[in-house]
């Protein structure tokens, strides 16, 4: 009797259908789960600890109203975090989709990131307030980020980084309504902080509780600290070296995410039209050159504003081109383990970007006396180099890639 992998032959009652492994679908259900991972990267990536655009809006306030009566050091160390305990449960989240699936992370991280927001919303002292945005937002930023990130190679091939670029896009898409949002509701008298950040929770409760529902396969190193750097220290070098308003900075803010939103589709684009590695060798040699020749000499609102745009649509390409580099020189089968190896490494940036950056400030100020935007000059030069150096440790992947070769055009 021919069996059911015979050509001709009847498949038996009640076998599954077969479905060709290869088989990838990139489009259909798939724009789904890239809508549902560029909603959720809206509300953890900038609603929660806002460690990238929003994040700037709230220290500020903090500082401006002394708060919580801390210091600018220790504010410094919330976002970097709340990043660092993402990124150190990249482990334990990848083995945990591995004997589950997706969706119970995504439910714990779901969880963590509502409760760690409105938990804040009620302290009224620094160390439970650290606490909660540091650590159980945190955890709950690792719980929905690392899952999140490699699901898409499942869905997509040959528009993979088109579609991890839509997908990154969320945190460009956020920040552009919620740094003015989030201002709002801080300057608004019967709000302020503690309704801000109970908001902003059931926010992300009412995102990420269906993305959860709705995950699902098909059955079948270092740019980031130049990127902390530069969220981290646009706005206060506006507000402090500049003596521009709050409301400006906010704006920049804006800007930023603005480019965020409209970059990152568009690199994940061009990574597929023009090779992986070499648009994010290029991207990252426009992040630093921007960086160098256009914030280090930037005297108005104006020039900043064009900084802040141009930095948003390069300065965060890490997020949307990392997976697809990691599925060209890992292949799909182990990216995921290859991620997790990868969150670690982001752990020492995430964690120490915003200190480094006034770390540098205050020895620029303190040691060698300067002031206003010459006091920044270290600091963003550092930010621009590290880009720089950045794209230059990408081109020995991409010979690695291209088997010893040096060829500059060669597409990989």
């Amino acid at each position: 009797m021919p069996s059911a992998d015979t050509p001709g032959s009847t498949p038996e009652v009640g076998d599954e259908p077969k479905v060709e492994p290869d088989r990838v679908p990139n489009g259909g259900y798939a724009w789904v789960i890239a809508a549902c991972i560029l909603a959720s990267s809206a509300v953890t990536l900038l609603l929660g600890v806002r460690n990238n655009t929003t994040y700037g809006v709230f220290t500020a306030y903090y500082l401006e109203d002394n708060y919580f009566n801390a210091s600018i050091h220790d504010y410094a160390w919330i976002g970097g975090l709340s990043v660092a305990v993402a990124l150190s449960l990249a482990p334990l989240a990848n083995w945990l989709t591995q004997v589950s699936n997706y969706r119970v992370a995504l439910l714990i991280g779901a969880t963590c990131v509502v409760l760690g927001q409105c938990m804040a919303g009620l302290c009224t002292s620094f160390a439970p307030f650290l606490v909660c945005q540091g650590v159980v937002f945190g955890a709950g930023l690792g719980f929905v980020l690392v899952p999140s990130q490699p699901l898409l190679s499942h869905w997509f091939d040959t528009r993979l980084s088109l579609a991890q670029g839509v997908a990154a896009a969320g945190s460009g898409l956020g920040g552009l309504v919620l740094a003015n949002t989030t201002r709002a509701i801080l300057e608004h008298p019967r709000l302020g902080v503690k309704w801000a950040l109970i908001i902003n929770g059931g926010i992300s409760g009412m995102v990420l509780f269906p993305f959860h529902c709705l995950a699902t396969e098909p059955t079948q190193g270092l740019s980031p600290l130049a990127y902390f750097i530069a969220l981290y220290s646009l706005a206060s070098f506006a507000t402090s070296a500049l003596n521009l308003s709050q409301t400006q900075g906010a704006a920049l803010q804006s800007i930023l995410a603005a480019g965020q939103m409209f970059g990152r589709p568009a690199w994940g684009w061009l990574l597929d039209k023009g090779g992986r590695l070499n648009m994010t060798i290029r991207c990252y040699l426009l992040c630093g050159l921007s960086t160098l020749c256009i914030w280090l000499p930037a005297r108005s609102f104006a020039v900043l504003a064009v900084f802040a745009f141009i930095q948003g649509v390069t300065g965060g390409t890490v997020w949307a081109a990392s997976t697809p580099i990691g599925a060209l020189i890992v292949g799909v089968k182990d990216l995921q383990s290859a991620m997790s190896i990868f969150w670690l490494v982001l752990v020492i940036p995430a964690l120490t970007g915003q200190p480094i950056a006034i770390a540098l400030l205050e020895y620029s100020r303190n040691k060698l006396g300067r002031d206003g935007p010459e006091a920044y000059y270290i600091s963003i030069g550092f930010c621009g180099g590290v880009a720089v150096f950045s794209a230059a440790l990408l081109y020995g992947a991409k010979r690695h890639v291209q088997q010893g070769s040096w060829k500059v055009w060669q597409k990989t």
